[in-house]
């Protein structure tokens, strides 16, 4: 009987110390049941931050640290970094646990985080960032792709921006970007580098420019193609070719490595100065 009366007892505390309350971070800030802090790993990209939290209370806590919350750097000139994958962090009574995140720039024009440099965590990003953020979770695209699509949202950089050479997936992407955007999707693709200089300012540069150009031609003759700038200056290669009647599709791939930003035009006119078609691009 004793020993039955034991079992009972042991298997009770067990399954006592196995309830956890679960929420959110965000709700348990509000509800002051935790503290968090969080810190630079050194970098902009992927799993550039750690978090602590901590438990404030006698009970276990299972704390969702939400895909979408926008980690606000202390030091104004670094960058605040949005997390883009859940975390579930378990934390006994009064425990508290570092842990990685991952998380993207969204704050192109400042510096990349200093590694130890301190940030605050009590913020949800706006509700476009939030709803990118929890469609990457769990995704698996470019780490150039990802940043591309934050720094469509939260700098206004090009959609078209959002490009790969090695990821051909992204028209998902690039879609979901464009509609919280308000805007038509890009005819375009530009792949681009980041550069990270010594002080830790960033640029970014385009390299080249992808997309497909249809047009209607009305006789057998030959057209021409010219890139343009806003001030009307051609820049960049010009292509003759043969065109006969009919629809046709060119497949733009051209080089714009040094190209300033700014708004560009592509255009197509036959030998008799008629324009064919009219694009335009943006770096």
């Amino acid at each position: 009987m004793k020993r039955q009366l034991f079992i009972i007892f042991a298997m009770c505390a067990l399954f006592s110390r196995a309830s956890y309350t679960t929420l959110t971070l965000q709700q348990a800030l509000d509800e002051a049941l935790v503290k968090a802090q969080a810190r630079a790993l050194g970098g902009y990209q992927d799993k550039c931050m750690e978090m602590n939290i901590e438990n404030l209370t006698k009970d276990s806590l299972i704390v969702i640290v939400e895909a979408g919350r926008r980690l606000n750097s202390l030091d104004d000139k670094d960058q605040d970094i949005l997390i883009i994958k859940q975390e579930i962090i378990t934390l006994g009574r009064q425990q508290n646990k570092w842990f990685v995140v991952t998380g993207y720039c969204c704050q192109n024009h400042n510096h990349s985080p200093k590694k130890m440099g301190k940030y605050d965590v009590n913020t949800l990003a706006d509700s476009n960032l939030v709803i990118l953020a929890r469609y990457l979770d769990g995704k698996q695209f470019d780490h150039h792709a990802i940043q591309q699509a934050i720094w469509a949202i939260s700098d206004k950089e090009s959609t078209g921006k959002i490009a790969s050479k090695t990821d051909t997936t992204l028209t998902p992407l690039r879609e979901l970007v464009a509609t919280l955007k308000g805007e038509p999707l890009p005819w375009f693709s530009i792949a681009s580098t980041t550069y990270e200089f010594s002080n830790g300012r960033m640029q970014n540069f385009a390299v080249w420019i992808r997309g497909k150009i249809e047009f209607n031609s009305t006789q057998d003759n030959y057209v021409t193609l010219h890139v343009l700038n806003s001030k009307g200056e051609q820049v960049g290669q010009i292509v003759k070719m043969w065109s006969g009647v009919g629809k046709k599709t060119y497949d733009l791939c051209m080089s714009v490595a040094g190209f300033p930003k700014g708004k560009y035009t592509v255009e197509i006119v036959n030998d008799d100065k008629i324009e064919l078609v009219k694009k335009e691009f943006e770096i």
